[in-house]
């Protein structure tokens, strides 16, 4: 949303030409033909818009390897104990929460706490044993009868999560992250 808003700060030429580019995968040449320009006059607008965009657009901060094993141990003490209000406390109102392939997609503590304690409240008493997904933490989440629940994994932004993927193919992923069909 924060990509298609700041979209809407270029003038039309260098809005035009960043996303025939970069969204969709046209060369300087072919844009330059498709808006009757030259190819030099495409790559300044290219770089302009970039330059702008660039300023304009905030990226979450990449947390250092201590935080983010603070991040994840505050995590799973919070998920673990059941306590939204310390979940909340490492999220931010832009924090997103999602479960592919539902279409279940959050944003912000009040909405995740909500939905934990009201839908997702068969996730209370869960355990998590604790794996890696390119290189970000996460975790295979077992029900509380040991059984499991999803691969949980965390995309940590410095002190702060700035979203949580609930994948539920445990048959699948399970195996491929090398954790156990129960919980140990």
């Amino acid at each position: 949303m924060a990509f298609v808003a700041a979209l809407q700060t270029l003038p039309p030429k260098q809005r035009a030409a960043l996303v025939l580019t970069e969204v969709a995968g046209y060369s300087a040449v072919e844009v330059a033909e498709a808006l009757s320009s030259s190819v030099a006059s495409v790559n300044s607008a290219l770089q302009r818009a970039r330059a702008t965009l660039g300023d304009g657009l905030s990226r979450p901060p990449v947390p250092s390897k201590g935080e983010a094993e603070a991040l994840a141990d505050r995590f799973v003490d919070a998920f673990e104990r059941y306590d939204m209000d310390a979940l909340a406390a490492i999220l931010t109102t832009e924090t997103t929460m999602n479960m592919p392939p539902y279409t279940l997609w959050l944003r912000g503590p009040a909405a995740i706490s909500a939905w934990m304690l009201g839908r997702g409240c068969g996730c209370r008493g869960s355990r998590l044993v604790p794996t890696s997904a390119n290189g970000a933490p996460a975790f295979g989440q077992y029900k509380a009868d040991g059984s499991p629940w999803s691969l949980v994994v965390l995309e940590p932004a410095g002190s702060t999560l700035a979203g949580m993927t609930f994948f539920l193919d445990t048959q699948t992923l399970f195996p491929a992250f090398g954790l156990p069909p129960t919980f140990p």
